[in-house]
């Protein structure tokens, strides 16, 4: 018996395809791909408007307010300043006409006190001479003690009353002169806080501005939106179009191979059956009858399976 043949690679290849019904609508993509591609659609321009909004007046308007506040100062904050200047150095209340007035009275005698005194004094010594000449004693020492003590006692009266006068004098001065100073540092504080007033003003104002300018870059913004969108628009669509025809909707699968030849005995065997079987059927209803046919066709197969 011949030894076996030598068996053979197989190669096998697989091709699986989209869907034939996909196919078309597949190919419109990649069509409409290269055209956006060739027009420029993949690159879309940019912007070609403003894209930072213009400062509103107010805006311009307060920004110019505080440089000029800084720059050029303010009359109040120099007056305050004055103020306080005259105050610190003794100044503030030189030119009061009415404490000087107070201060004089405080510091000199009334030229008129004497001549008071004097009128007073007479009528004072004329009674007691009276009494003391009715009585006989006239320039007594009794008369003499009188009168010296009656002068004492109206210049006591009258010249401690108008020492008081004069303390009170002094204290009023005193008085008017820490109001004076008192009602000045307020003035100077309330001047400051008149003058910061401007930059409140100018705060405020910008405030109103920043809101107009806010709202002047929205507008722009959504310009700029409204147009990248519409810049966009077709290569969008293709998107959207390709993600709907895309996914697994079957496909074909093609497989060839080469099967490999086995041993000569193997295909005798195998043919002796396969052959034995065609004949027991063809056999099956002629005189041969049923096994005689299979034994003929195995021979058969036997040899066909030589070759």
């Amino acid at each position: 018996m011949g030894g076996g043949k030598g068996g053979g690679s197989t190669t096998t290849v697989q091709k699986a395809d989209p869907w034939e019904g996909q196919q078309p609508y597949l190919k419109d993509v990649f069509e409409e791909a290269k055209k956006l591609y060739e027009n420029g659609g993949m690159a879309p321009d940019y912007y070609p408007g403003q894209t930072v909004a213009d400062q509103s007046q107010w805006t311009q308007n307060a920004l110019q307010m505080q440089a000029d506040r800084a720059q050029n100062g303010s009359s109040l904050i120099d007056n305050a300043s004055e103020a306080m200047n005259g105050i610190t150095t003794g100044q503030a209340l030189a030119g009061n006409q009415g404490l000087n007035a107070l201060n004089e009275l405080s510091q000199e005698d009334n030229p008129y006190t004497d001549e008071l005194f004097n009128r007073a004094n007479s009528q004072v010594q004329a009674s007691l001479e009276g009494n003391f000449n009715r009585a006989g004693r006239y320039g007594s020492g009794a008369h003499e003690a009188a009168s010296a003590d009656a002068a004492n006692n109206l210049a006591g009266d009258m010249y401690s009353s108008l020492w008081d006068k004069r303390a009170d004098a002094a204290a009023q001065a005193g008085q008017l002169y820490n109001t004076g100073i008192g009602q000045q540092v307020v003035a100077a504080q309330t001047g400051q806080n008149l003058a910061n007033q401007a930059y409140t003003d100018a705060a405020a104002l910008g405030e109103a501005g920043a809101a107009l300018d806010d709202y002047n870059q929205q507008k722009i913004n959504a310009d700029i939106d409204r147009y990248n969108y519409t810049q966009n628009q077709a290569l969008q669509a293709l998107q959207n179009y390709n993600n709907l025809i895309q996914g697994s909707y079957g496909g074909t699968t093609t497989s060839t191979g080469q099967q490999g030849s086995g041993s000569t005995l193997g295909n005798v065997l195998g043919g002796a059956l396969t052959g034995g079987g065609l004949g027991y059927g063809i056999a099956s209803g002629s005189a041969l009858g049923g096994p005689v046919g299979a034994g003929i066709g195995a021979l058969a197969g036997g040899l066909l399976g030589l070759f």
